[in-house]
Protein backbone atom coordinates (compact mmCIF):
# COMPACT_ATOMS: atom_id res chain seq x y z
CA UNK A 1 0.00 0.00 0.00
CA UNK A 2 2.23 2.97 -0.94
CA UNK A 3 0.98 6.37 -0.35
CA UNK A 4 -1.37 6.69 -3.57
CA UNK A 5 -3.66 4.33 -1.72
CA UNK A 6 -4.27 6.65 1.06
CA UNK A 7 -4.82 9.94 -1.40
CA UNK A 8 -7.28 7.84 -3.41
CA UNK A 9 -9.53 6.45 -0.09
CA UNK A 10 -9.26 9.98 1.47
CA UNK A 11 -10.69 11.95 -2.05
CA UNK A 12 -13.44 8.82 -2.25
CA UNK A 13 -14.59 8.33 1.21
CA UNK A 14 -17.47 6.72 2.83
CA UNK A 15 -16.31 3.13 2.79
CA UNK A 16 -13.20 3.76 1.60
CA UNK A 17 -12.62 6.02 5.02
CA UNK A 18 -14.53 3.60 6.93
CA UNK A 19 -11.55 2.68 9.54
CA UNK A 20 -12.48 6.53 10.94
CA UNK A 21 -14.13 6.26 14.28
CA UNK A 22 -17.02 9.00 14.65
CA UNK A 23 -16.60 8.40 18.44
CA UNK A 24 -13.63 8.06 21.06
CA UNK A 25 -12.63 4.50 21.03
CA UNK A 26 -13.43 3.18 24.41
CA UNK A 27 -10.06 1.86 25.47
CA UNK A 28 -8.96 5.40 25.31
CA UNK A 29 -11.45 6.45 27.71
CA UNK A 30 -10.27 3.49 29.77
CA UNK A 31 -6.47 3.58 29.79
CA UNK A 32 -5.91 7.62 28.90
CA UNK A 33 -7.08 8.84 32.16
CA UNK A 34 -6.49 12.06 32.72
CA UNK A 35 -4.13 11.50 35.51
CA UNK A 36 -2.13 9.14 32.70
CA UNK A 37 -1.63 11.81 29.84
CA UNK A 38 -0.91 14.78 32.28
CA UNK A 39 2.77 16.14 31.29
CA UNK A 40 2.61 13.24 28.64
CA UNK A 41 3.50 13.28 24.64
CA UNK A 42 1.22 11.15 23.04
CA UNK A 43 1.94 9.92 19.48
CA UNK A 44 0.02 8.90 16.71
CA UNK A 45 0.79 7.53 13.87
CA UNK A 46 -0.98 7.50 10.62
CA UNK A 47 -3.71 9.58 12.17
CA UNK A 48 -5.89 10.33 9.55
CA UNK A 49 -8.59 12.91 11.62
CA UNK A 50 -9.12 10.70 14.83
CA UNK A 51 -11.52 12.13 17.31
CA UNK A 52 -9.78 10.71 19.81
CA UNK A 53 -6.51 13.27 19.14
CA UNK A 54 -9.43 15.97 20.42
CA UNK A 55 -9.65 13.82 23.84
CA UNK A 56 -5.78 13.14 24.56
CA UNK A 57 -5.18 17.03 24.00
CA UNK A 58 -7.58 17.85 26.42
CA UNK A 59 -5.27 16.26 29.34
CA UNK A 60 -1.83 15.43 27.59
CA UNK A 61 1.05 17.98 27.28
CA UNK A 62 1.26 17.49 23.55
CA UNK A 63 -0.29 15.07 20.78
CA UNK A 64 1.78 14.73 17.38
CA UNK A 65 -0.20 13.13 14.46
CA UNK A 66 1.52 11.91 11.32
CA UNK A 67 -0.64 12.13 8.14
CA UNK A 68 1.10 12.16 4.62
CA UNK A 69 -3.11 12.95 3.21
CA UNK A 70 -3.22 16.99 3.81
CA UNK A 71 -6.87 16.57 3.03
CA UNK A 72 -7.29 14.34 6.47
CA UNK A 73 -5.48 16.82 8.20
CA UNK A 74 -7.64 19.96 7.16
CA UNK A 75 -10.65 18.08 7.89
CA UNK A 76 -9.40 17.40 11.57
CA UNK A 77 -9.16 21.10 12.19
CA UNK A 78 -12.01 22.12 10.77
CA UNK A 79 -14.63 19.25 11.58
CA UNK A 80 -13.13 19.67 15.21
CA UNK A 81 -13.56 23.70 14.74
CA UNK A 82 -10.31 24.15 15.58
CA UNK A 83 -7.78 27.16 14.00
CA UNK A 84 -4.55 26.03 13.20
CA UNK A 85 -1.25 28.03 11.79
CA UNK A 86 1.58 26.40 9.79
CA UNK A 87 5.43 27.07 11.01
CA UNK A 88 5.97 25.03 8.15
CA UNK A 89 4.44 23.55 4.63
CA UNK A 90 4.20 20.69 6.72
CA UNK A 91 3.19 21.41 10.25
CA UNK A 92 -0.16 22.38 11.41
CA UNK A 93 -0.48 23.48 14.92
CA UNK A 94 -3.63 24.27 17.04
CA UNK A 95 -2.68 24.78 20.71
CA UNK A 96 -1.20 21.60 22.11
CA UNK A 97 -1.97 19.12 18.81
CA UNK A 98 0.75 19.06 15.87
CA UNK A 99 -0.34 17.20 12.78
CA UNK A 100 2.60 16.19 10.31
CA UNK A 101 2.14 16.18 7.19
CA UNK A 102 5.07 13.44 6.01
CA UNK A 103 5.74 9.67 5.69
CA UNK A 104 6.08 8.14 8.71
CA UNK A 105 8.72 5.36 7.76
CA UNK A 106 11.10 8.69 7.00
CA UNK A 107 10.85 10.44 10.31
CA UNK A 108 13.70 10.71 12.84
CA UNK A 109 13.56 11.48 16.19
CA UNK A 110 14.86 15.03 15.71
CA UNK A 111 11.26 15.73 14.57
CA UNK A 112 9.19 14.65 17.35
CA UNK A 113 11.02 14.83 20.46
CA UNK A 114 10.94 12.44 23.44
CA UNK A 115 7.33 10.53 23.35
CA UNK A 116 5.83 9.08 26.39
CA UNK A 117 3.02 7.20 24.90
CA UNK A 118 2.31 5.83 21.56
CA UNK A 119 -1.72 5.53 20.37
CA UNK A 120 -2.18 2.95 17.14
CA UNK A 121 -5.77 1.81 16.52
CA UNK A 122 -5.61 2.01 12.86
CA UNK A 123 -2.04 1.70 11.77
CA UNK A 124 -0.15 -1.58 12.29
CA UNK A 125 -3.93 -3.04 10.83
CA UNK A 126 -3.49 -0.71 7.93
CA UNK A 127 -0.49 -2.11 6.75
CA UNK A 128 0.59 -5.56 4.56
CA UNK A 129 3.34 -7.74 6.16
CA UNK A 130 6.17 -6.04 4.41
CA UNK A 131 5.02 -2.28 5.11
CA UNK A 132 4.41 -3.77 8.52
CA UNK A 133 7.95 -4.72 9.67
CA UNK A 134 9.03 -0.84 8.27
CA UNK A 135 6.45 0.30 10.35
CA UNK A 136 7.95 -1.73 12.96
CA UNK A 137 11.27 -0.05 12.52
CA UNK A 138 10.12 3.30 12.42
CA UNK A 139 8.08 2.97 16.32
CA UNK A 140 11.51 1.51 17.32
CA UNK A 141 13.79 4.35 15.99
CA UNK A 142 11.18 7.12 17.61
CA UNK A 143 10.58 5.85 20.81
CA UNK A 144 12.95 5.44 23.38
CA UNK A 145 12.95 2.84 27.02
CA UNK A 146 10.15 3.66 28.89
CA UNK A 147 8.09 4.50 26.14
CA UNK A 148 4.79 2.99 26.57
CA UNK A 149 2.32 2.17 23.77
CA UNK A 150 -1.54 1.72 23.12
CA UNK A 151 -2.39 -0.65 20.60
CA UNK A 152 -5.10 -1.77 19.17
CA UNK A 153 -5.49 -5.27 16.81
CA UNK A 154 -8.25 -6.86 14.88
CA UNK A 155 -8.56 -10.82 14.96
CA UNK A 156 -10.84 -12.13 12.36
CA UNK A 157 -11.85 -15.12 10.30
CA UNK A 158 -11.75 -16.05 7.38
CA UNK A 159 -9.36 -13.63 6.48
CA UNK A 160 -8.99 -10.54 4.17
CA UNK A 161 -6.37 -9.08 1.49
CA UNK A 162 -6.76 -5.59 2.73
CA UNK A 163 -7.02 -3.79 5.24
CA UNK A 164 -7.71 -3.84 8.22
CA UNK A 165 -5.62 -7.23 8.49
CA UNK A 166 -6.05 -9.75 11.01
CA UNK A 167 -2.91 -9.82 13.72
CA UNK A 168 -3.05 -12.22 16.67
CA UNK A 169 -1.81 -11.70 20.27
CA UNK A 170 0.91 -14.09 18.93
CA UNK A 171 1.74 -12.14 16.07
CA UNK A 172 1.92 -8.95 18.47
CA UNK A 173 4.14 -11.05 20.48
CA UNK A 174 6.23 -11.31 17.36
CA UNK A 175 6.16 -8.01 16.37
CA UNK A 176 7.27 -6.48 19.79
CA UNK A 177 8.49 -9.43 22.31
CA UNK A 178 11.67 -8.43 22.09
CA UNK A 179 11.98 -5.11 23.05
CA UNK A 180 8.71 -4.47 25.29
CA UNK A 181 6.78 -5.99 28.09
CA UNK A 182 2.90 -6.94 26.39
CA UNK A 183 0.09 -6.30 28.22
CA UNK A 184 -2.63 -8.15 26.36
CA UNK A 185 -5.70 -5.67 28.10
CA UNK A 186 -8.88 -6.67 25.91
CA UNK A 187 -10.57 -8.66 24.02
CA UNK A 188 -13.74 -8.20 23.21
CA UNK A 189 -15.89 -10.26 20.80
CA UNK A 190 -17.34 -7.82 18.75
CA UNK A 191 -20.06 -10.00 16.10
CA UNK A 192 -22.03 -6.59 15.73
CA UNK A 193 -19.12 -5.65 13.79
CA UNK A 194 -19.77 -3.97 10.55
CA UNK A 195 -17.21 -6.18 8.88
CA UNK A 196 -18.83 -9.10 10.16
CA UNK A 197 -21.62 -9.01 7.94
CA UNK A 198 -19.59 -7.38 5.51
CA UNK A 199 -17.84 -10.44 4.96
CA UNK A 200 -19.70 -12.95 6.22
CA UNK A 201 -17.18 -13.81 9.41
CA UNK A 202 -16.81 -16.17 11.66
CA UNK A 203 -15.36 -14.14 14.71
CA UNK A 204 -14.31 -11.05 15.20
CA UNK A 205 -12.05 -9.69 18.32
CA UNK A 206 -10.68 -6.83 18.96
CA UNK A 207 -7.35 -6.70 20.88
CA UNK A 208 -6.10 -4.02 23.08
CA UNK A 209 -2.46 -4.26 24.39
CA UNK A 210 -0.62 -1.92 26.73
CA UNK A 211 3.43 -1.96 25.75
CA UNK A 212 5.86 -0.98 27.67
CA UNK A 213 9.55 -0.42 26.40
CA UNK A 214 12.29 -2.33 27.50
CA UNK A 215 15.05 -2.75 25.09
CA UNK A 216 15.78 -0.20 21.97
CA UNK A 217 16.71 -2.45 19.02
CA UNK A 218 14.92 -4.95 18.91
CA UNK A 219 12.66 -5.37 16.35
CA UNK A 220 11.30 -8.74 14.35
CA UNK A 221 12.92 -8.35 11.07
CA UNK A 222 11.41 -11.45 9.20
CA UNK A 223 8.22 -13.31 9.99
CA UNK A 224 6.55 -16.26 8.35
CA UNK A 225 2.99 -14.64 7.21
CA UNK A 226 -0.24 -16.83 7.86
CA UNK A 227 -1.70 -18.95 4.82
CA UNK A 228 -4.67 -17.14 4.22
CA UNK A 229 -8.19 -18.31 3.56
CA UNK A 230 -9.85 -14.74 1.74
CA UNK A 231 -13.14 -14.49 1.98
CA UNK A 232 -15.07 -14.22 -1.33
CA UNK A 233 -15.17 -10.23 -3.11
Amino acid sequence: MEAKFWFDSWDKGGFYTSFHRRDIHPFVLTYFTPSELRGKTVLVPLCGKSLDMVYLSAFADKVIGVEIVEKAIIEFFEENKLSYHQPDEETYVAGNITLLRKDFMALTPEDLGPIDWVYDRASLVALPLDMRQEYLRAIDRLTDVGTQSLVITLEYFPLINSAPFSITAQEMDDYYGLGHFINHAESPLLMQHGMVRRWNLEYLYEHGFILSKHTNGLVLEKSTPVQPVFCPA
